[in-house]
């Protein structure tokens, strides 16, 4: 793969990055703990919804841990390997996910993740 074509890669994982970011955020706006996702149907689907994205998320830091690159390796404050781990739980065993992890990680974690990735997203669109 060309430095362009892997470029180019790197910059779509970290867009869809920040798009399940953003919509996890919105689908747990409403939710006050982590409780709530179990309150109700609708609370139910929005925890679905909600790992989903976070699924998302590890799928495509996963991907950008294997680029000969490295774009991760400078920002070593966030946990990419827990970011993949959770992935794998989620696909693998989606029966044992834990509410509270999926609203703690909503509510304490994903805003500083979108920070970084915002960063590493403007250091690759500076390089390209």
């Amino acid at each position: 793969m060309s430095n362009t074509e892997e470029h180019s890669k790197i910059l779509t994982h970290l867009q869809e990055i920040l798009e399940s970011i953003d919509f996890a955020v919105l689908y747990a706006k409403d939710i006050s703990s982590a409780d709530e996702f179990l309150m109700s149907p609708s609370g139910m689907m929005k925890l679905d919804a909600c790992t989903m994205r976070l699924q998302v998320i590890g799928e495509h830091v996963g991907k950008l841990m294997k680029y000969e690159s490295k774009p991760l390796s400078n920002y070593p404050q966030i946990p990419w390997h827990a970011i993949y781990g959770l992935r794998n739980l989620i696909s693998h065993e989606y029966a044992n996910i834990d509410e509270a992890i999926v609203f703690s990680t909503i509510k304490n974690d994903l805003t500083k993740l979108k920070e970084v990735i915002i960063e590493i997203q403007k250091k690759h669109e500076i390089d390209f």
